[in-house]
């Protein structure tokens, strides 16, 4: 765990804040031994106390208008990173309590309000989920994740496979601020996920949230598929009913590659254009990786889910207008790479590619 406590106690060692999910019930204790610590630093040494040490975590105290705030952090957690959380935090607590702080009469019920803003502020800063990347079963499995910050410096750095590819890091780091940018010119959108599946079970995941970004790097062991050739001899018309018939979709289009790379036309919408980009600087990392000839690309945002497929010869963008989970558009995919298509389309190749 990268925050382990968040403690708000008063000039005079009462608690009047503890954030619930990090509790351990013993606050007074903690509150008590924190606050005859800084009374004996200042009378011995004339300074006040910031940081304290042991072995495995580090106490951030930050005195501010009558109260204290006390973060104990994990060794796992970089100093500057966790200095600009508990920065955030304090700055919050301030603007939002500055007159409970001044006229507090031992009712600590005024401040429960500030759990959720806390809970808020960690999510943001990647906290939350860092956290269960860490401690989960499932986390463990990850074969590499990244935490960015929105300048793009790697924050927290974690590998579990052996002999992993240390280049994967600077594609993710590429495929993290490509993401932010085309979320940011396309949905005006503060957060969302974007998965980038290719198929040799590969599966790169961008977390986008306002203070951070986390790049992760997995592996879906039943993905590879061997029959996606078989969409080079389909028409138009028949890769969209196809793709209707596995995914529900809302909406579809599909387009010739070539049509993306240096014919544009007209008619293609300037969303799809600015999507296509994400999903190039996606494949093109993922193909450095793996040279995977199929890749699909899940977009969830805050208006909406974009899924896009390249088969073969073509790209296709599909749209709901619902929500649809990550792991619901994963099966589809699956299933519809493993459906062996019958139907036969003698058209030549040439005539497809402008079909």
């Amino acid at each position: 765990m990268l925050i382990r406590r968040i403690l708000i106690v008063n000039d005079g060692g009462l608690p009047v804040f503890d954030y619930e999910e990090y509790s351990r019930g013993d606050e007074v204790l903690v509150s008590g031994l924190v606050t005859a610590i800084l009374k004996f630093a200042e009378e011995t040494e004339k300074e006040r106390l910031s940081r304290v040490y042991f072995e495995e975590s580090l106490y951030i105290l930050t005195v501010i208008e009558s109260v204290i705030l006390i973060f104990q952090i994990s060794d796992e957690m970089p100093g500057e990173y966790a200095e600009y959380v508990s920065n955030q935090i304090t700055e919050s607590f301030i603007e939002n309590y500055r007159e409970e702080v001044k006229n507090f009469r031992g009712d600590v019920s005024v401040f429960q309000g500030f759990q959720e803003t806390c809970k808020e502020i960690l999510l943001q800063n990647g906290i939350e989920i860092v956290n269960c990347l860490i401690d989960s079963t499932e986390g463990k499995k990850l074969k590499a994740w990244c935490l960015y910050s929105l300048e793009n410096e790697p924050l927290i750095v974690k590998v579990n496979s052996p002999n992993y590819n240390i280049d994967s890091f600077t594609i993710f780091q590429v495929l993290g601020k490509s993401f932010r940018k085309i979320s940011e010119n396309v949905e005006r959108c503060s957060k969302g996920t974007c998965f980038h599946i290719s198929h040799e079970g590969n599966l790169v995941q961008a977390i986008l949230l306002p203070s951070v970004f986390i790049v992760i790097e997995t592996a879906i062991d039943e993905m590879t598929v061997q029959r996606f050739r078989q969409f080079k001899i389909k028409s138009k018309q028949q890769l969209k009913d196809i793709i209707k018939e596995f995914y529900k979709t809302d909406k579809i289009q599909i387009y010739s590659k070539k049509e993306f790379l240096g014919t544009s036309e007209k008619t293609i919408n300037t969303r799809y254009i600015n999507l296509y980009d994400l999903f190039n600087a996606a494949e093109k990392g993922l193909e450095y990786l793996y040279k995977a000839p199929i890749h699909v690309q899940i977009l969830n945002i805050d208006k909406g889910v974009t899924v896009i497929i390249k088969l073969v010869n073509r790209v296709a963008f599909l749209e709901f207008d619902s929500q649809k989970t990550s792991a619901s558009i994963i099966e589809s995919t699956k299933r519809m790479f493993e459906q062996e298509q019958i139907i036969k389309d003698d058209t030549p190749e040439a005539m497809l590619e402008k079909s």
